[in-house]
């Protein structure tokens, strides 16, 4: 758009053209005209009541001049002053005020400056001549005062300005007849005060059309700048919410990448500890096999003597009390294989709500100053596990509870059915279903975090810090509560602080079987007259072994080799009535063997005997496929007597 620069009023302003109006009539296009003319209105209203006031006061004051200069026709000059001129612009001034003003304002201010301008010509028209030659000068006044003041618009004003002029020339001309000379005199300066009023009036105008079309220009960019801002603000809002989303979804990711590299460390930890734990479980099974070969030989010895030594006997005593430190050294061979995951001897369905119970009033009994409190849930779901372990597990949490409080407290056992979903169970890398939770919580003095984290490893004990988390001293206490619970397929965890206690809680896999009560056996020595082929690499357990199965009257083959067990059997299988097998041994082991024998007679019947446990995953396998039962070392006379006749006597045997 062209911008011209007014010299008149210096600024960088619109110039006709682009403000699109008439040069005559200086009106805007439709749209904007009617715009304009309320605009202009409101604006000129105050400025034509004082103008139409000004235009009485002098015309009133020129009354002074018709006594000086007409005295005798001053009368009927001031009607056409006081009861025409006068009253008809008050009348414009009262009538301004009305509502419908609006619509008549520039046709009642153009009357106003021709009643103006016919009033002085009238007066000129009854004048006497040379005094009423002076009296033009008051149309000159009142052009100036119609074309400036009254805010006659140009066509308005240009219209009544030349009505007044042409009406004096008619006058002047035809009516009055005055002089050439000062006719001519008058018309030059009414002519060229017209055409002088014309220029004022349509410059007047211009300027206020274009402060209108700035202002309008103005608003109008306002108006877009403010939609602009208000698209902008919108626009911002979006963005900043857009922003702020994106900002909580990354910090959500950031907190999830946190969290999964938390877990990512957590699991690594557990990985690391259960392959510590795993490689030192392997070390301590094959110390725990030895240890109870060893064991074996010492208890079958004694057991054999036992035989022969009356209670009267000097010797009687203290065998017993070699009898009692191999049960105690295969206890601890026991907490070894439990930690090994290789502890199960005995497995059967099992409320444990009545074995807790048993071994929480059991324990009580002995621990005065422990307060102990149960909240047993009803209906509990029953579990399949060695009830021997279990209550191990239970008393080692009960023993560690108690050292930890070594002023006394309360003791808080809890038991409730838990399903864990498949998060929950892949954190300990279980399968997902229905589990027993048991909880263990003391009020003692708590575990220090330094140390938590070791509080499962084998060996690892406090008990020089008071009683602390360590069990009776050996280190072997928790590490066993971890390995048979990991060996039934659960977990146990941790949450403890320092001064304020410990909660132990453990899961154990729920089953869907019902009890079953069992046949219990007789407490005394069973002897026999079979043949039983004993299959071992050992030849301190053969010895020990024959001399135990002779005493209690049986025929003894031996092999000390799978490979030689097996032609034995083929040769004398009609002889032989039952084999004992060893789990461990070079070449062909135990199972083997136990696959072979079965070829040779699908019924054979064989019992497993191993210092390892019955879990041992070869040892369960045989056991799987039929193996009619097992033989934990080390065992005495009375142990080996009833499980040949439990096996001989019956077709088919539980294991135990």
């Amino acid at each position: 758009m062209e911008i011209q620069r007014d010299y008149i009023m210096p600024a960088t302003l619109y110039g006709m053209y682009e403000m699109e109006l008439h040069p005559i009539t200086l009106s805007f296009p439709k749209n904007l005209e009617k715009t304009f003319l309320n605009d202009f209105y409101n604006k000129s209203l105050s400025l034509v009541r004082f103008s139409l006031l000004l235009g009485i006061v002098i015309y009133a004051f020129f009354g002074i001049l018709d006594a000086y200069l007409v005295p005798e026709m001053t009368k009927q000059l001031w009607v056409v002053r006081f009861a025409v001129v006068c009253p008809f612009l008050l009348g414009v001034i009262l009538y301004s005020y009305s509502s419908r003003f609006r619509q008549a304002f520039q046709l009642s201010v153009t009357a106003a400056m021709v009643v103006s301008g016919f009033g002085i010509i009238y007066m000129i028209l009854i004048i006497p001549p040379l005094a009423g030659y002076s009296y033009y000068v008051g149309l000159i006044l009142v052009l100036i005062w119609g074309y400036t003041f009254t805010r006659v618009r140009f066509i308005w004003a240009t219209l009544a300005g030349w009505l007044i002029v042409a009406s004096y020339e008619v006058v002047a001309i035809w009516i009055i007849d005055t002089p050439t000379s000062i006719l001519l005199g008058n018309n030059f300066f009414f002519v060229t005060g017209n055409l002088a009023g014309m220029l004022a009036s349509y410059s007047i105008e211009y300027y206020a059309r274009r402060d209108f079309f700035l202002t309008y220009k103005l608003e109008n960019e306002r108006q877009i700048v403010e939609a602009a801002n208000q698209r902008l603000e919108i626009i911002v809002q979006e963005r900043t919410t857009q922003l702020l989303s994106k900002n909580e979804d990354l910090k959500q990711e950031i907190e999830e990448r946190k969290a999964s590299e938390r877990r990512r460390v957590e699991l690594e930890s557990m990985f690391q500890q259960a392959q510590k734990i795993e490689a030192m479980g392997t070390l301590a099974g094959g110390i725990a096999h030895d240890f109870n070969n060893l064991l074996m030989g010492v208890q079958g010895h004694v057991s054999l003597m036992l035989m022969d030594a009356n209670d009267d006997n000097p010797f009687h005593e203290n065998l017993s009390s070699i009898e009692n430190y191999v049960h105690t050294g295969s206890e601890l061979t026991a907490q070894l294989l439990a930690f090994a995951r290789g502890g199960k001897y005995e497995v059967k369905v099992t409320d444990l709500n009545e074995l807790i119970k048993k071994s929480s009033h059991m324990f009580g009994r002995t621990k005065k100053e422990i307060t102990i409190h149960t909240e047993l849930q009803e209906d509990i779901w029953f579990v399949d596990v060695d009830q021997g372990q279990i209550e191990q597990v239970l008393l080692n949490l009960f023993v560690n509870a108690w050292q930890a409080m070594p002023n006394g407290g309360n003791l808080y056992i809890r038991t409730e059915n838990d399903i864990l979903d498949d998060d929950r169970a892949q954190k300990f890398d279980i399968t997902p279903g229905k589990y027993v939770k048991t909880t263990v919580q003391d009020t003692g003095i708590g575990i220090d975090k330094s140390i938590s984290h070791r509080i499962f490893d084998p060996f690892f004990t406090t008990k020089d810090m008071g009683r602390g988390v360590g069990l009776r001293g050996t280190g072997l206490g928790l590490s066993s509560v971890y390995g048979i619970l990991k060996n039934h397929d659960g977990f146990i965890t941790v949450d403890s602080v320092k001064n304020k206690g410990s909660l132990f809680s453990f899961h154990l896999p729920a089953t869907e079987k019902k009890i079953v009560h069992e046949k219990t056996y007789s407490d005394k020595i069973l002897k026999g007259a079979e043949t039983i082929l004993l299959v071992d690499d050992e030849e301190m357990i053969i010895t020990v072994a024959v001399r135990m199965m002779k005493r209690l009257g049986y025929k003894v083959l031996v092999a000390m080799s799978g490979e030689e067990a097996v032609k034995i059997y083929r040769e004398k299988m009609s002889e032989i009535d039952m084999v004992i097998v060893d789990m461990i041994m070079p070449g062909m082991g135990g199972s083997e063997t136990y696959d072979a024998l079965k070829n040779i007679n699908s019924n054979v019947k064989v019992l497993l005997s191993s210092g390892y446990s019955v879990m041992g995953e070869a040892t369960k396998m045989i056991l799987d496929r039929g193996c009619n039962g097992f033989l934990q070392k080390p065992f005495n006379a009375k142990q080996l007597s009833q499980k040949i006749r439990e096996i001989l006597d019956v077709n088919s045997c539980e294991v135990s």
